[in-house]
């Protein structure tokens, strides 16, 4: 009589650990992943799927599988020759940690050497508010190899799908023909900036395209006769020690180098943070914009204090994209994709 009830109890006890083991990974980690050259750090964000999980790495789609205790979590990425590939992580989950050995799958210009992966879950912030503790961000800064993940992949709406799906980076990207790619991609790209401070604004000058962009700390609005751009209009505040910058007054624009759209509506978040020592710059950038992404976008970025470095004049010549088109009989093409660029 004993034997129906000790089968209740296994199933009970069976349902137990696989909810135990749902609850274990569900939430919000800080990931990072490490070759002999970098660190990587992001945020994987984990929910319960039925009988799996629908993850998300930076905002964009994410494979996690698990069997008991062990874990496998796979993300593509773009390398900056612009090859596509997949970082794939296995590990143990141990409670609120879980660590392995990651490798690259697939066909890649930078080689990365597996190497060790950990994820902690996430610190909950306090909602209370932080006095403000400016830094120094002036001077001139230049990128270091600290890249972020490089998520290829978004979690796009099928609006954001529509949009890609005719998308031709070659022939569309702003940059080839020499005008603006705004933000957020200007402060993403690997060119050094200077930034001054001055009466209720910090300008930072880019070298890439020759930008300069004005970041406003004292909340004034654009005005009447300030037209939308590309580089928006940007309010800073500081939030403890982070400056916060939101940017918005946009055009349509794209996001990064495949072309994702964002509109005119989009809210864009920079969030800097200074080293003890003041000599290394963070900063995480999201992209708002539920027109075109299911999650935000996220990117991360690094640099260097060097003050002995100089910031190039920046020259570009549409020329010689326009005349490559025309001799390869492409212009006519070209220009019946005028949705395409703004």
């Amino acid at each position: 009589m004993l034997i129906p009830y000790l089968r209740s109890f296994v199933v009970v006890l069976l349902a137990m650990i696989s909810c135990s083991a749902f609850a274990s990974i569900e939430g919000r980690w800080v990931l990072s992943v490490d070759d002999k050259n970098r660190t990587l750090v992001g945020v994987l964000e984990i929910e319960k799927d039925g009988d799996g999980w629908v993850a998300h790495l930076e905002g964009g789609p994410a494979n996690v599988s698990t069997d008991g205790d062990n874990i496998v979590i796979t993300a593509d990425s773009r390398d900056v020759r612009g090859f596509v590939f997949d970082r794939r992580m296995t590990g143990k989950i141990m409670g609120d940690a879980m660590s392995g050995i990651y490798e690259q799958v697939g066909a890649a210009a930078q080689k990365e050497a597996p190497g060790p992966w950990r994820a902690e879950r996430e610190m909950p912030t306090s909602d209370v508010g932080i006095p403000e503790n400016p830094f120094d961000m002036t001077g001139i800064w230049t990128a270091t190899q600290e890249l972020d993940f490089r998520k290829y992949t978004m979690a796009l709406t099928p609006a954001g799908q529509e949009w890609l799906k005719r998308y031709l980076p070659y022939y569309d990207q702003p940059d080839v023909r020499c005008t603006s790619i705004g933000l957020p991609a200007l402060a993403t790209y690997s060119f050094p900036f200077e930034v001054i401070e001055s009466n209720n604004r910090l300008t930072m000058i880019y070298e890439y395209q020759g930008k300069v962009r004005r970041i406003w700390t004292d909340g004034r609005d654009p005005g009447d006769f300030v037209p939308p751009s590309r580089m928006g209009h940007s309010l800073g505040r500081w939030d403890g020690n982070t400056l916060v910058v939101e940017t918005n007054h946009l055009e349509k624009t794209v996001r990064d180098f495949r072309g994702e759209l964002i509109s005119e509506n989009a809210t864009i978040e920079e969030r800097y943070t200074l080293s003890d020592d003041g000599s290394t710059l963070n900063a995480v950038i999201t992209v708002y914009d539920p027109e075109n992404y299911e999650r935000p976008p996220v990117r991360r970025r690094q640099w260097q204090r060097n003050n002995a470095a100089d910031i190039f004049p920046y020259t570009c010549d549409p020329d010689s994209f326009y005349l490559q088109m025309y001799e390869d009989g492409e212009l006519e093409m070209y220009l019946e994709r005028v949705d395409k660029r703004f």
